[in-house]
């Protein structure tokens, strides 16, 4: 059973499941025609398909439920991270499955160092594993030991972050992939976790530097040009994203963040194509950001 073969199937039974429920016997036909259709082998036996219920819920976060007594398999509506997860997995599966040789798709070329710790990081996460490893902060001239529970992986602009306990500190601590080496799994004694709810950790962040414990959610309100308000239209800075006015002048839209350095960042990459509008703190500081760059 080939891997293509194998991912395939998986996204044809979510998506069966997830207009409808249906019997092993229905997805079983579906299936079989699926193979005529596409000439590869996707029909499976009812014992296969259990196993790859467990899989699609391993790889994909999706649970795909047994209504006993309809005898029909089924999937419940899906919210927007699993949606998303989808989305990045088939983009990885086009990587590493198509053809190298294709001009009809093109990626980067750069590749983001890091990114062979995943597999491992994930597994540490679901068997309660503790990461041993060296860090090498880009300020410092050597790396550092670390001792890490890891919790959630995070993604922010083609670069991989690792969030979790810092055994050592005891405290919540963000690492980022491309500066981990040396990458070990201990097994984890006992001690005292902290409570964290992950979902709420970054919900009013803008990248992943996480503020500090007196920081307090601030209302940014940005004024973009009309052209450049047709890129953050399509593409929102943030969940909290609210448009205050669209017209052929400006797209003004409001966020509910932290005001960070990443924030910062985002801004002065497009220029003057924006301004700030609140809060007055906010502009200081890039006014103090500009003067920098212009040597002032």
């Amino acid at each position: 059973m080939s891997v293509r073969e194998t991912l395939l199937r998986h996204k044809l039974i979510i998506n069966q499941l997830r207009k409808k429920p249906h019997t092993w016997s229905e997805l079983d036909d579906f299936l079989k025609k699926e193979s005529e259709l596409q000439e590869y082998k996707l029909s499976i036996s009812q014992r296969q398909f259990q196993r790859h219920i467990e899989d699609i819920l391993s790889l994909y976060g999706i649970v795909i439920e047994n209504n006993r007594s309809k005898k029909q398999y089924y999937i419940e509506q899906m919210d927007g991270q699993v949606d998303r997860s989808l989305e990045a997995f088939d983009v990885f599966n086009l990587l590493r499955l198509g053809n190298n040789g294709s001009k009809e798709i093109i990626f980067e070329n750069r590749r983001p160092m890091g990114t062979e710790h995943l597999a491992g990081i994930v597994h540490a996460i679901r068997n309660e594993l503790t990461l041993k490893f060296d860090y090498h902060k880009f300020y410092e001239p050597y790396a550092e030991e670390r001792r890490l529970l890891p919790l959630v992986l995070k993604e922010v602009h083609n670069r991989w972050y690792i969030i979790g306990q810092d055994m050592d500190k005891n405290s919540i601590r963000v690492f980022a992939l491309d500066r981990m080496t040396g990458l070990d799994f201990l097994k984890t004694g006992s001690f005292k976790r902290i409570d964290l709810d992950t979902e709420k950790l970054f919900k009013h962040s803008f990248g992943i530097i996480l503020p500090q414990p007196d920081q307090v959610v601030e209302e940014v309100v940005l004024s973009y040009s009309a052209f450049q308000g047709k890129y953050v239209k399509s593409l929102p800075l943030h969940e909290t994203q609210e448009i205050l006015v669209d017209n052929e002048d400006e797209l003004r839209v409001k966020l509910d963040v932290y005001v960070t350095h990443d924030l910062i960042m985002e801004i002065m990459s497009v220029g003057a194509e924006v301004k700030v509008i609140a809060p007055a703190s906010l502009v200081n500081r890039l006014n103090d950001e500009h003067r920098k760059y212009l040597g002032i």
